[in-house]
């Protein structure tokens, strides 16, 4: 996994700490990746609001809060339209494989969320990627799949990581880069 994500990921779980943010790294990046995957636009500043009820009750976010996730939105943004350097927010790999994978299920959930609210019409995306969608519903539950940390459950983990960087790839190919906001017409 990519070093700048690693740091990152223990950089946000301090700032949500200080500001007594009742959720995790994993879920921010999971929520932006659904909304971006679902077809918010990069210029689009609903994504804001929509990110707000998802994991904030609606208020607004601290001022470095929102500044950290407003950065963290447009690198999102910048990795999957240039498909290279795109990885899910998680805990370093050396740390205990259950609380990696609980990162992983907490990202997985908060991606559906996100993607959910922005994508209402999933009857139109490919089978390929409606079958991703369930998958990725399935990664949300499988705590009890590892009952022990060894060589066959890190491999496994590593293929359930894969898994959802190519769900979140292929939405966005699929959904992703949506309109921009409207502007308003130019008075003359």
């Amino acid at each position: 996994m990519n070093d700048n994500a690693r740091l990152n990921y223990d950089a946000f779980t301090t700032l949500l700490e200080h500001h007594n943010m009742v959720v995790t790294a994993a879920e921010v990046h999971g929520v932006i990746c659904g909304l971006i995957c679902g077809g918010m636009a990069k210029n689009d500043p609903r994504w804001q609001e929509h990110f707000n009820a998802l994991l904030n009750d609606d208020f607004g976010l601290p001022a470095d809060v929102k500044k950290a996730v407003n950065l963290l939105f447009s690198r999102v943004y910048d990795e999957l339209v240039s498909q290279s350097r795109f990885e899910l927010l998680m805990p370093e790999d050396d740390e205990p494989l259950d609380e990696r994978l609980d990162a992983m299920m907490e990202w997985a959930a908060a991606f559906l969320a996100g993607f959910g609210v922005v994508q209402v019409e999933l009857n139109k995306a490919s089978p390929e990627l409606q079958e991703m969608i369930q998958d990725i519903s399935s990664i949300t539950q499988v705590a009890s799949d590892f009952d022990q940390e060894d060589e066959e459950s890190e491999t496994a983990f590593v293929v359930l990581y894969e898994h959802l960087k190519l769900g979140a790839t292929l939405a966005f190919e699929e959904f992703g880069k949506g309109q921009p906001a409207p502007k308003r017409p130019t008075l003359h």
